[in-house]
């Protein structure tokens, strides 16, 4: 077993990944398992534009071309990527271990609330699982406004599909980078009347100054907790009293 992240710095980690497999490969190993906690480069799975890589499905022939027999990894970006590979995929979840906490907190009035269209199923999941009331985010858009700007978005409107006020709103993500569209739905439910907000992360990257960032605003009281796992690991995120941090190895 190889045991390896490609999170950052990614092309170094995931270039030692090849040369430890293609090491146990010479050295004569029976079967090579590849445990890979967050696949590098997963979100880059279909041309959205004209030229574009597809950068998932390279790595994944460059993992195959190195000589691993099976593949472990969790929260992929798209289920599709499994497709990629000609060998088993082991997709891993780590909704379980994530959702734990809350069944440990014992938490009353929940409700999971989708932070757009797009991690519907995700949440779904959880709503069903915890057996709570589903609630979603939805952006209206101006899509006549073609902007790459953050802060000059085409959002005209942000309403909320179901009820939190008075309650506490759980959202889960598979992947935090700067945290802007996150910190922006937990501002936006504490002012539709959430009494906590608590988040979930399979991969929480915190890229750039978004510790900084979510550290005053839970002492704005924005949020309450963010759960997240292992499979990123911050040392730093470790002495904040918002951030939970979770094991994948129960995987």
């Amino acid at each position: 077993y190889v045991i390896q992240s490609t999170n950052n710095p990614v092309n170094d980690n995931l270039m030692e990944l090849l040369i430890m497999i293609d090491a146990l490969k010479r050295a004569s190993a029976g079967r090579i398992n590849a445990v890979i906690p967050y696949y590098g480069y997963a979100r880059q799975d279909r041309k959205a534009k004209a030229r574009d890589p597809i950068t998932a499905k390279l790595v994944a022939d460059l993992i195959v071309a190195a000589g691993a027999d099976r593949v472990l990894t969790m929260d992929l970006h798209a289920n599709q990527i499994q497709g990629y590979f000609n060998i088993p995929v082991d997709h891993l979840l780590g909704m379980p271990i994530l959702a734990k906490y809350l069944n440990e907190e014992h938490m009353e009035d929940l409700v999971v609330v989708s932070p757009d269209t797009g991690a519907i199923d995700r949440n779904k999941f959880y709503a069903t699982g915890l057996k709570t009331p589903l609630a979603m985010i939805y952006k209206e858009r101006d899509y006549s406004m073609v902007t790459q700007n953050a802060k000059n978005t085409n959002i005209k409107s942000v309403k909320l599909l179901g009820d939190v006020h008075g309650k506490v709103a759980f959202l889960a993500d598979d992947m935090l980078g700067t945290g802007g569209t996150l910190l922006k739905a937990m501002e936006f439910l504490k002012e539709q009347g959430a009494t906590k907000v608590i988040a979930a992360i399979s991969l929480p990257f915190f890229t750039g100054n978004a510790i900084e960032l979510f550290n005053e605003a839970y002492k704005k009281g924005m949020f309450y907790r963010i759960i997240g796992t292992n499979a990123v690991y911050h040392e730093e995120l470790l002495k904040y009293e918002w951030y939970i941090n979770t094991s994948v190895s129960g995987l």
